[in-house]
């Protein structure tokens, strides 16, 4: 089960994605299967999640790293530099950022 915890201390990698609605299925596509062949193996590479909008142009990766060194060495891998190329082909735009969990909340239990 993927962990979102400040306790974690894991470096956050968010990208955000803007696509043509067709082409939404083709870019998360990319993305989750450059993780499981590539990616998932990189040491210090913790998660992925993958979020499409339901609009259709939209697609945001949420990934956890255990530290810098890992970040720099998965976007270094051959999955990585994939996944990069082929994914600006795809998007329209993109954004990332990277970042670090400040806190985390959850539904109160009765």
């Amino acid at each position: 089960m993927i962990t979102i915890s400040k306790e974690q201390n894991a470096l956050t990698l968010v990208s955000l994605f803007t696509v043509a609605p067709e082409k939404q299925d083709e870019l998360i596509n990319l993305l989750v299967s450059c993780t499981d062949e590539f990616i998932a193996s990189c040491p210090g590479f913790i998660s992925a999640t993958y979020h499409k909008s339901l609009d259709g142009n939209n697609v945001a990766l949420y990934a956890q790293y255990e530290n810098m060194e890992a970040f720099q060495g998965v976007i270094n891998s051959e999955g990585g530099k994939r996944m990069i190329t082929e994914g600006s082909k795809i998007a329209l735009s993109s954004q990332r950022f990277l970042c670090t969990v400040f806190d985390t909340r959850e539904a109160n239990s009765k």
